[in-house]
């Protein structure tokens, strides 16, 4: 579409940073019954269903108006004490006896996912970012890019040959996208953010600031024979891609390297949070979810509905199968089978690795009682003339 079929209402972009749209929901008026919630997320009310509901928030911070919930069982005891009108809860909250019972003026909301209704509430009675559409005169987009419909482009972006945008893209300030790239439609850039060349994006993706898409992965071969000291290293020309698939999430300052030959690949639905490093030719299955800090080193593959906690380190050339669960601060060294899960370096079935860290815990006292029978065993063949 021509560049001139767009203006960039910087009125809008300034009044934004003000507008109710931003601001919480008490400000936009928004009100809703409990009942109309529980219908909405189709739960069951104890209590009034009629208590008017304006905002959420955290078990300790909410107060008269809100609702808030409880998926943890450590935060029963604040049923209690909490301010707010209505508490989201699980079935179990229905029991007559419980022990830290609800203030009388406090509602519950009985469902199965507390947790997800919760995150449903949010999404409903927040309001959506909101972007003036057109292309900031600042922006630099090559003549020979493809934009679509509605796009949002914000100051001092850059848009390189052959790129293709899709309907309704949003690209924050300072965003670049290199040559030959192709985003999907309803994508969103934060400022920053970096996609090198020949990346593909699909649809729906969010990728958050100051993260790279597609740079070049760490791979440099040593000069020199073997039986020699290394002279320098030659740099192995990367010369893959990156791909991303529909609805993934990357975090802020985070990393996705393009593949050294053939694509580095993230499958649909998977979410990556921030100060995450993924090298060249990993492939991640779908709905995987990355937590911060993780690193996984080259051509490694992971497989669908993966939880890797925070701080987890893969090494190359493994594969972690489906359903995996990999606890904080491990280290994945081997291959793991479906379905397991791991904690620990390496990464050990977590019952095993239980097992050994009360073992640990127990080797000073089994130390100590060693060097006593060891005294015990040396007087016997003292007396015995051994």
């Amino acid at each position: 579409m021509s560049r001139n079929a767009y203006s960039f209402d910087i009125t809008q972009l300034a009044t934004n940073a003000v507008n109710k749209s931003y601001m919480p929901k008490e400000d936009v008026k928004q009100k809703l019954t409990l009942g109309e919630l529980a219908r909405y997320l189709g739960g069951k009310v104890v209590g009034d269903e009629g208590v008017i509901i304006r905002g959420v928030m955290t078990i300790d911070e909410a107060r008269e108006g809100d609702i808030t919930f409880i998926a943890n069982e450590k935060y029963e005891k604040k049923l209690s004490t909490t301010r707010a009108s209505a508490v989201i809860v699980s079935p179990k909250f229905q029991k007559a006896e419980m022990p830290c019972p609800p203030k009388a003026d406090t509602a519950l909301l009985i469902i199965e996912n507390p947790y997800l209704a919760f995150a449903r509430v949010v999404d409903l009675m927040s309001p959506e970012e909101v972007h003036p559409r057109g292309i900031h005169p600042t922006a630099i987009i090559s003549p020979a890019a493809q934009l679509g419909q509605e796009v949002s482009i914000y100051p001092r972006v850059f848009v390189g040959e052959r790129a293709t945008v899709g309907d309704r893209v949003v690209m924050m300030p300072n965003v670049y996208v290199g040559e030959d790239c192709k985003i999907g439609e309803d994508t969103i850039l934060y400022p920053n953010t970096v996609i090198y060349p020949g990346t593909i994006i699909g649809k729906r993706v969010k990728i958050h600031a100051n993260t790279v898409i597609g740079s070049s992965g760490f791979g440099f071969a040593p000069e020199g024979g073997t039986a020699t000291p290394v002279q320098g290293y030659f740099p192995i020309r990367q010369i893959g891609n990156t791909i991303l698939e529909d609805e993934v999430e990357i975090g802020a300052n985070s990393t996705v390297q393009r593949g050294a030959l053939g694509a580095t690949k993230i499958g649909r639905g998977t979410k990556k949070g921030s100060q995450v490093q993924i090298a060249h030719n990993v492939e991640i299955g779908e709905n995987t979810l990355l937590i911060g800090q993780v690193g996984i080193a080259g051509s490694a593959k992971i497989g669908s509905r993966v939880i890797l906690a925070g701080g987890v380190g893969i090494v190359g050339h493994v594969n972690v199968g489906d359903d995996v669960k990999v606890g904080a601060r491990s280290g994945v060294t081997n291959d793991l089978p479906s379905g397991g899960t791991y904690l620990g370096y390496p990464a050990e079935p977590i019952e095993k690795m239980r097992r050994s860290q009360v073992a640990i815990h127990r080797l000073p006292a089994m130390m100590e009682l060693l060097r006593s029978l060891k005294k015990k065993v040396a007087e016997i063949e003292k007396r015995l003339g051994l």
